[in-house]
């Protein structure tokens, strides 16, 4: 080593700058190949780790943001389903029916003589319970009973309605009418009726 020191330093001055350049650009080169470079890496990998970073914090603040509205949304819905589930309940309640339907006929006037329930029949995603009744009273008497059943939060379809036996008593026309009440219920998913049954 000491030969090319003392030969290095015996060479003219074109020389010695030259070798001086290759020195520089060697250890610049091994610089940059060596620390630089796996810092310039690293550094672009932490930029695109920080974008994605980004990226989902700006969706978690919308949803965060969005949370109070989907609640009032959430709360709304189940509002609306309890109301459904009102009109179309999935127990049977047919107890709570047939009293519901005794008070309207002793409120518009009527006497009740039968009040007989059917089979339930099960469909697809309801299923049908009918209620044959009986009642006694004039023809007004008649119509405001049906207007509150058709009124009841409940669906009740009344069909099938027959007025007969017309009788004057304390100066009314009294009838007898006979009908179908028939009301539903919601079927959960395992009480459904097997398709290939139909």
């Amino acid at each position: 080593m000491e030969q090319y020191l003392e030969r290095l330093a015996k060479a003219p001055l074109g020389v010695k700058l030259g070798v001086l350049l290759g020195l520089v650009a060697a250890l610049t080169a091994g610089n940059y190949f060596l620390l630089v470079s796996p810092v310039e890496d690293e550094l672009v990998r932490q930029v695109a780790d920080q974008r994605k970073l980004d990226l989902q914090l700006a969706e978690k603040q919308e949803i965060a943001q969005n949370l109070n509205e989907r609640r009032r949304e959430m709360e709304a819905l189940e509002q609306k389903l309890a109301e459904a589930l009102t009109e179309l309940p999935e127990q049977k309640d047919v107890d709570e029916l047939l009293s519901q339907l005794n008070d309207i006929g002793r409120k518009a006037g009527l006497v009740i003589s039968l009040v007989q329930p059917g089979t339930e029949s099960k469909g697809e995603f309801f299923s049908r319970i009918p209620v044959s009744m009986t009642v006694s009273g004039n023809y007004h008497e008649i119509a405001m009973f049906l207007q509150e059943v058709a009124n009841m939060r409940r669906i009740v379809n009344v069909n099938n309605i027959t007025l007969t036996d017309p009788q004057l008593r304390n100066e009314k026309v009294m009838l007898k009418s006979t009908f179908l009440a028939t009301t539903f219920r919601f079927l959960e998913s395992g009480q459904k009726l097997d398709p290939k049954k139909k």
